[in-house]
C-alpha cells in the first residue's frame, strides 16, 4: 500500500470510528459492571439485615445465612459481625451452625 497523504486520510476516517466505538463498548462494560456491583451490594445488605432483625423464623435466617456463602467478596465484614455482632448471639442451635458454617465457607 502506498501511503500517500489521501491513503493516509481514508485510513484514518475508517480506524477513527472504530476506535470511537471501541472506547464507547469499554465504557459501557465499565459502567455495567459497576451497576452490579452496586446491585450486589444492595443485595448483601438485605440479607444482612435479615439476619440482624429480632423477629422473623429460624428458618427464613437460615436460608438468608447460606445465601451469604455467595459474598466472598464480603468476607471480612461476614466474620466480624459473624464473631463480633448480635448475630452470634441468637438462639438456635440450628442457626448457630448455619452461621459458623457459612463464616467457614467464606473464609475459605
Amino acid at each position: 500500500m502506498d501511503w500517500t497523504p489521501e491513503n493516509m486520510v481514508a485510513f484514518g476516517l475508517l480506524v477513527l470510528p472504530l476506535i470511537v466505538l471501541a472506547w464507547a463498548a469499554v465504557w459501557h462494560a465499565l459502567i455495567l459492571a459497576e451497576t452490579n456491583r452496586y446491585e450486589r451490594y444492595k443485595r448483601f445488605h438485605a440479607i444482612m439485615e435479615h439476619l440482624a432483625k429480632s423477629d422473623g423464623a429460624t428458618a427464613d435466617k437460615m436460608a438468608a445465612a447460606y445465601e451469604l456463602r455467595n459474598y466472598r467478596e464480603y468476607k471480612d465484614i461476614i466474620a466480624k459481625v459473624f464473631d463480633d455482632g448480635k448475630v452470634r448471639d441468637l438462639k438456635g442451635d440450628a442457626l448457630q451452625k448455619q452461621l459458623r458454617d457459612t463464616l467457614d465457607h467464606v473464609r475459605h
